[in-house]
């Protein structure tokens, strides 16, 4: 079908009529690395839309829009439907240049504003329920509830605070926080607060942070969940050359050789704060003790920087024969990807939840986490034994979760020591990830959340 009668069946449809409106960054079908403020917040998004076609509405995606695509080129202009319940369109205001989201502006959410009352009013049909995400989109729903007189109920889904974000940045130079704009980014999340009807927590830090600084404490919690039709556990009777195929092509020179290895993964976004040095470095002590062992490393090529210091690290250690350097993987080699693995690892030091690691538990892998991923510390490790390893600049306190390890942020000789133990000792290996699997699903899907945010929303699933 095309785009003129997917809209003339969503616009006919009796379906109850969701609007979601994600206003920054490039929202499409296709979630792609390397864009600006593109990323985590638009999988959530697309996983919720994709969960709440599945349960019965058909829903609108909002996302700001009127210049061109960084990568296509394609103006962001009109609506794209992805079938006649899910459609994505594109509000015109601020101009035709990508804006980032620290530089969004009451001007711009003002006309973007005008611009969908005016698609509100030409296509007649109902919003029984709006959900937002992040302070622009929240202040952007508000404004077109008001001047359209909406009765539908507003949830905020912040994904981050101004204050915790500002909290984070305790310490850092007066050039590097000035532009991120805080003050003001709280002072519009204190505006939006008394007139939406709820908040949904994505992680134990924004409840504290909501209650404590903002006076409000979320009503509801729907942290990034995990789509079951992508990710799970792959049997081992599994044939997994498809995947082995993409490493082959995505690192010829290593990918190649993963067959029969025994594999340690690590998949998240190519940032700093994501700790890849620690990573590798971690790996190749583990490597010494298990020289059959390859790494399986996201990286990003266009985070040249940070691809340039990492690539260098595995050099200067002599281990790019046994790392694999993987880009983006296809959604359909995901589940595929962590049944390859034996152990997934994460040092990361700034995380909402903690994605990726859910995503291995979810696929019954074991994992080992920093302390500061939520999903590891609250939910994997929750009950754990402490031991203590004995390091060059003191003791670190390794916790052995039921469902994953957790090592304190930055201790690069612990998570080397939990990876070798773990590559060591099958049977703990797979007692844990059973436990990972257990502890996450079905909790932790995005059907289950869905239908509670619903329910506590006197919002009925649709036909």
């Amino acid at each position: 079908m095309n785009d003129k009668d997917l809209r003339a069946e969503f616009l006919g449809s009796k379906r109850p009529h969701i609007l979601m409106l994600t206003n920054h960054g490039v929202h499409t079908w296709e979630v792609r690395a390397g864009l600006t403020d593109t990323g985590g917040q638009n999988q959530y998004v697309r996983s919720l839309s994709d969960t709440l076609v599945k349960l019965g509405f058909r829903v609108t995606t909002w996302n700001r829009g009127g210049f061109a695509d960084p990568v296509t080129g394609d103006m962001q202009t009109g609506a794209r439907y992805k079938d006649a319940c899910s459609r994505i369109v594109y509000l015109e205001g601020g101009g035709n240049k990508f804006i980032r989201k620290e530089d969004l502006t009451r001007a711009v959410l003002e006309e973007e504003a005008r611009f969908a009352c005016n698609l509100l009013k030409a296509e007649k049909i109902p919003v029984d329920l709006i959900i937002s995400h992040y302070w622009d989109a929240a202040l952007l729903a508000n404004i077109v509830r008001e001047r359209m007189g909406l009765k539908a109920k507003h949830v905020w889904v912040p994904h981050s605070l101004g204050a915790l974000k500002q909290e984070n940045y305790v310490g850092k130079p007066k050039e590097v926080v000035a532009p991120l704009r805080f003050e003001e980014r709280i002072a519009y999340e204190k505006e939006i607060l008394p007139n939406i009807d709820a908040v949904a927590s994505t992680s134990s830090d924004i409840s504290r942070v909501s209650k404590d600084c903002y006076d409000r404490e979320p009503e509801l919690f729907l942290p990034p969940c995990i789509d079951t039709r992508i990710t799970y556990p792959v049997g081992k009777e599994k044939d997994l050359s498809n995947v082995r195929n993409f490493l082959a092509a995505t690192d010829p020179l290593t990918g190649p050789h993963v067959k029969g290895k025994t594999i340690v993964l690590e998949m998240s976004r190519t940032d700093r704060t994501k700790r890849k040095d620690i990573v590798v470095n971690a790996f190749a002590e583990a490597l010494k003790d298990h020289p059959d062992t390859m790494l399986l490393l996201r990286i990003n090529p266009q985070a040249k920087e940070i691809y340039g210091e990492i690539s260098s690290l595995v050099e200067s250690l002599a281990i790019r024969d046994s790392v694999v350097y993987v880009g983006m993987v296809p959604e359909d080699l995901m589940a595929e990807l962590f049944a390859s693995a034996t152990v997934y690892l994460s040092p990361s030091e700034m995380e909402g939840f903690g994605m990726s690691v859910q995503e291995a538990a979810a696929c019954k892998r074991a994992t080992i986490s920093s302390n500061l991923i939520p999903f590891a510390t609250e939910y994997l490790a929750k009950e754990h034994a402490v031991e203590h390893l004995c390091a060059k600049d003191g003791s670190i306190a390794i916790k052995w979760g039921k469902g994953g390890a957790v090592i304190p942020a930055g201790r690069t000789e612990g998570f080397a020591h939990a990876l070798k133990t773990l590559l060591r000792d099958n049977d703990k290996r797979e007692k844990m990830a059973e436990a990972a699997y257990e502890i996450t699903i079905p909790y932790f899907t995005w059907e289950h959340m869905t239908k509670t945010l619903l329910g506590r929303m006197n919002v009925s699933c649709g036909s």
